[in-house]
Order: structure tokens, then C-alpha cells, then sequence
């Protein structure tokens, strides 16, 4: 009896110890899902957070670091050779921004346009604070071509480029800038020329004819485009009247002129330099509303009654540097002038290589007025941050995020197999410790049953994670192009 009671005690426990083993296969079984999910959620999280990260990382070193790096090579101590540095006059030079309008590219989309127009402001004026920041030039003189279409656009859409054109180039308090220079896409070409485009520009910019007293210099703006119109003498008046009486101006300082159009060259003898992009020879033509030289006629005139030793001129895109040999008519004997045509300083104009042209002038007077050097003046070219390269990582960074993202969304096992692994074996250390049960047919069932229902949870919320994790990235990361394109 004794032994029979003892068993029965025996089989009692037994039974106990198999509900206890269910109960606890079962419990372990249930926190699995909670937790596994909630591990999948902070991960989530944390991969989303760390690709913001290195998104942070790339779009800093692009907008800020790759700037600074190439205006650290413009310094002006690393290419002028000054007696007293300290006394030069330091000019920076911008040809044809030509801010994109909504009929730049006709024929794309126009959220397509948008984007365009986005980037393109965006380069130009990041461009500009920066050199106006760690270049610092007391003078920034612009070439012409400052819009795209300003010929044609009526007055109200006119202002309203003009006002953006101040947005993307804010002057800078203490400087000097010079905007009156006007180009063939701010008012026509020669015969051409669009007389109340003329008009406005000159009302909002400054007289298209005018000279500047700069650092011992004198800047000559020459607006050779109008005086190139010989069918409306109205047009052509103002620039000759100017250069007639300016004859009479105190010739003591050196002369600069600036032009948006070169002057006439023999591009066969007079070849541009090994700086120049394209390697083709200096385009001479014309067509629509443009002449890429003036004539040689004009030319003549215009050297002879200026004399400059120094021309800066726009128009081309590409970089050119000539020399003209010329010989006044008042017997003063030959004269050599170096013209310089200044690359387009946009990333949309043909060129790979955007850039301005530096100018320091350094002309220092005795007390009679005498100029004390022999060279007043010199330039050089100041690259522009690559403007494609960056597009090209940002495209490259968007597929790898996204690839990424497919992966952890579509294909978690294989990055979560081994937390899920170490949670399982923790499950099974736990069983273990308990007696077998008598019949685990039960205990099968429920794990099959979980199982099921894990996995079917898991296919619906496949896309969900997916695109949650998508537009959580894409949100901080156009958040961060906001703020280094709009804020600072």
C-alpha cells in the first residue's frame, strides 16, 4: 500500500510536472513573438538612424569641406607676388551665372524644371558665399548673361528673376559689385538688341557704359553689344557718345575694360592656351540674337580710345587668353593688352569645370600721383567645386540605402538569425530543466500553430517596414539637404 501510494504521489508529480511543461513551453513560445519584434523595431530604428548618419556625413563633405578645400587653393598669398600684400586690391570675376528661368528647358516636366532650378541656384549661390567668406574680394564684378532669357520676359516676371538674382548673389556690406555689364541674353545682340530690355536692365543694374575708380585702376564697363547695332542709332548713341568723352578721362591710372563679348581676334595666330577646355579653336560666328567676337572694326575703335592693358570679357563659357597688339592713332606707339575670357562660373553651361577669374591689383602712388611699380595687376583662374560629383555619390548613396532597406525589409532572417538563435537557446535551456512530457502532441501543435501565425504577421508587415523605414530615412535626409541648401 505503501508502494502504491508512493506511485500514485509519483504519477500525481508526474502529471504535474508535463502541465508544468506545457505551460512553460507555451509562455516561452508566446514572449518570442513580442520580443523578437520588438528587437526587429529598435533595429530598425538604429539602421535607419545610422544611415541618416553617414547621409549627414556625405552631404557635409560635399557642401562644406570640398568648398572650403577649393577656395584654400585660391588663396590669393599662393599666387600674387606683392611687395606689401596687404596694399593689394583683390577682385573677384563672374561670368555668365545665367539664372535658369521656366523656358530654359522647354519640353521637360515641370517638377523636372523645378529640381533643376533648385540645384542650379543652389550651386551658384553656395559658390558665391563662399568665396565672398574665405576669398573675401573688396570688388566682385559680374560679365553679363546674369539671366537666361531676360530679353524676352515682361516686366512683372523680370523683377521677380531680379529679385532672385539678389537672393542667389546678396551683396556684401563694405564691397563692391558691379552688375552693369549687360549680355546678349539680358538684352539681345547688335541689330538685335530689345530696346526696353535695354531700358530695364540699365534702370535696375546701372548704365550699360560707365568707368570705376578700383584700386588705382580704372574699370571700363563698354557695352560693345549696343554699339554693335547699326540699324537703331538710338541704341548705338549712348556707347559712342561714352567713348567719345572718354577721352577726356584722367588716363594717370592703368585701364581694365570689361565686356560680356571678346573682342575680334585671328584665332588661327591668337590661340586661347592650354587652360581652355574645349580643344577646338575660339568660335567666330553668329546667329540669333549673339556674335561671339565683335567685329574688327569696333574692336580697333575700342582699343585705340580706351587703351587698356587689360580686357575681361564672358560669353564663350570656356576659358581664353589673348593678346592684343595695337597701335594708337595719337602716336603713343604700340601697346599690348592680355584679354582674358573668364569661364562661366554655372555648372549648366558646357563645362565641366566651372570657375572665376581672380584679379589683384596692386598699384601704389608716390605723392606726385607716379605709380610705383612697373606690373599693377595679377590674375588667375579659381576652379569651382566639382558640381557633377556630388550628384553622382548622392545617386550612388540613395541605391545603396535602398538596397539596403530591401534587404533588412524582405530578407531579415539572415541579419536577425543569430538574436534569434540566442533567444531560442535560451528557450531550450528552460525546457530542458523540466521533465518530458507523456504526451508532446499538444505542445507540437501550438508550436506549429505559432509559428504560422509569426510567419503570417511577418509577409503583412514586410511592406509596412519597408516603406516605414523608407520614408523615415527620406525625410531626415531631405531635412538635411534643407538645411544646408536653405538655412545656412
Amino acid at each position: 500500500m505503501f508502494k502504491r501510494k508512493k506511485a500514485d504521489t509519483m504519477m500525481d508529480r508526474s502529471d504535474d510536472e508535463v502541465e508544468l511543461g506545457s505551460v512553460t513551453t507555451g509562455n516561452a513560445s508566446r514572449m518570442l513573438k513580442p520580443q523578437c519584434r520588438q528587437w526587429k523595431s529598435v533595429r530598425s530604428w538604429r539602421l535607419v538612424l545610422g544611415l541618416w548618419v553617414a547621409w549627414v556625413a556625405l552631404i557635409h563633405y560635399y557642401e562644406h569641406t570640398v568648398v572650403v578645400r577649393a577656395m584654400k587653393k585660391c588663396q590669393w598669398n599662393k599666387w600674387e607676388q606683392w611687395e606689401n600684400p596687404v596694399g593689394a586690391h583683390h577682385v573677384a570675376l563672374f561670368a555668365d551665372p545665367q539664372i535658369m528661368d521656366n523656358h530654359s528647358y522647354p519640353g521637360r516636366p515641370a517638377i523636372v524644371n523645378y529640381f533643376t532650378r533648385v540645384i542650379l541656384d543652389h550651386y551658384l549661390a553656395r559658390n558665391w558665399k563662399y568665396v565672398q567668406g574665405y576669398l573675401e574680394p573688396q570688388t566682385s564684378v559680374f560679365l553679363g548673361d546674369l539671366f537666361d532669357g531676360g530679353r524676352y520676359w515682361d516686366d512683372k516676371y523680370w523683377f521677380n528673376e531680379y529679385q532672385r538674382f539678389n537672393r542667389i548673389f546678396p551683396r556684401k556690406p563694405g564691397t563692391t559689385t558691379i552688375t552693369n555689364v549687360a549680355g546678349n541674353h539680358d538684352i539681345g545682340f547688335g541689330d538685335t538688341v530689345v530696346k526696353n530690355s535695354l531700358l530695364r536692365f540699365s534702370a535696375f543694374f546701372g548704365e550699360t557704359s560707365d568707368y570705376f575708380h578700383i584700386g588705382n585702376h580704372t574699370f571700363v564697363v563698354l557695352d560693345t553689344i549696343s554699339l554693335s547695332d547699326s540699324a537703331d542709332p538710338h541704341i548705338s548713341e549712348k556707347p559712342r557718345d561714352f567713348l567719345e568723352k572718354f577721352g577726356e578721362v584722367d588716363p594717370s591710372y592703368p585701364r581694365i575694360m570689361l565686356s560680356h563679348v571678346p573682342l575680334w581676334r585671328d584665332v588661327t595666330k591668337q590661340t586661347c592656351g592650354s587652360r581652355r577646355e574645349s580643344s577646338n579653336l575660339f568660335p567666330v560666328m553668329k546667329g540669333d540674337q549673339y556674335q561671339t567676337v565683335i567685329t574688327e572694326e569696333i574692336s580697333n575703335d575700342v582699343l585705340d580710345t580706351i587703351k587698356p592693358i587689360l580686357l575681361f570679357s564672358g560669353d564663350d563659357h570656356d576659358y581664353c587668353h589673348i593678346k592684343h597688339e595695337y597701335t594708337p592713332k595719337d602716336g603713343s606707339g604700340t601697346k599690348l593688352a592680355n584679354e582674358y575670357t573668364v569661364k562661366s562660373c554655372a555648372m549648366n553651361m558646357g563645362i565641366s569645370k566651372p570657375a572665376i577669374q581672380l584679379l589683384s591689383l596692386y598699384n601704389p602712388q608716390s605723392e606726385m600721383g607716379i605709380g610705383l611699380t612697373g606690373q599693377t595687376y595679377s590674375t588667375e583662374m579659381c576652379y569651382m567645386p566639382d558640381p557633377y560629383k556630388p550628384l553622382t555619390m548622392y545617386i550612388i548613396a540613395a541605391i545603396f540605402c535602398l538596397i539596403i532597406l530591401i534587404k533588412t525589409s524582405f530578407f531579415p532572417k539572415r541579419y536577425i538569425r543569430s538574436k534569434y538563435q540566442n533567444f531560442a537557446g535560451k528557450i531550450k535551456k528552460v525546457d530542458e530543466t523540466l521533465p518530458m512530457p507523456v504526451s508532446i502532441s499538444d505542445a507540437q501543435l501550438e508550436d506549429k500553430k505559432l509559428k504560422a501565425s509569426l510567419q503570417s504577421s511577418e509577409e503583412q508587415s514586410k511592406f509596412a517596414v519597408f516603406f516605414q523605414k523608407v520614408g523615415s530615412l527620406a525625410a531626415l535626409v531631405l531635412a538635411t539637404f534643407f538645411y544646408y541648401y536653405c538655412v545656412i
